[in-house]
This record gives C-alpha cells, sequence and structure tokens, in this order.
C-alpha cells in the first residue's frame, strides 16, 4: 500500500489542454511564468497551458484554479514539421537580407 505521502505513478504520456484562472487566494496570473509551464496562444487572452497531472498540482497548490478543456497525447512531432538546419539558415536568410549591420563583419 502506498504510504500517504507517495503519489501513486501518472502517466507521463498525458499531458492537459488547461487555462489557468485567479482565486481568492491568488489573483495574480503573472506568477504562472514564473512555474515555468508550457504556455500556448489564447485567442481570448486566457492564461493556457500544456501541463501534466504534477504540474496542475503545482498550480493548485500555488493558489490557482485550473480548468482542463482535453487531453493531450505525448508522441513525437510529424516528420513533416521537422526543419532541418540548412533550410532554417535559408529562411532566416532570407529574413534579414538587406538590413545593415553595424560594427560587424
Amino acid at each position: 500500500m502506498n504510504e500517504p505521502s507517495e503519489r501513486p505513478q501518472q502517466n507521463p504520456t498525458v499531458r492537459f489542454d488547461a487555462t489557468v484562472h485567479p482565486s481568492p487566494t491568488n489573483r495574480d496570473l503573472l506568477g504562472v511564468a514564473d512555474l515555468d509551464l508550457d504556455r500556448i496562444p489564447d485567442p481570448e487572452g486566457d492564461v493556457r497551458v500544456v501541463v501534466t497531472a504534477d504540474e496542475c498540482s503545482r498550480l493548485l497548490e500555488s493558489g490557482y484554479e485550473v480548468r482542463l478543456h482535453a487531453e493531450v497525447p505525448v508522441r513525437p512531432l510529424a516528420a513533416e514539421l521537422v526543419e532541418d538546419d540548412d533550410s532554417v539558415r535559408a529562411w532566416l536568410d532570407e529574413r534579414v537580407q538587406g538590413i545593415e549591420r553595424s560594427g560587424g563583419v
């Protein structure tokens, strides 16, 4: 049997799409940035994160309200979404072409 202080093993292959909201004990959402979580853009302006169950617990322990919206399975990124070094370098060179450099090469 688990000791009271031990947490059951979490499934590391599942994360959650969630929003973080202020609560009566913690109204400052700026502190979410200090927790080093994966934040994603939200069209409504909410603080939206992709978190594990343990990270949800950390948010709750920090006094925030957390609303889970969907399960996000962890899996490798699709190969067609991964750029190689040469294509990234070409993209960057195209964007900085014509920008004058001061004091350098």
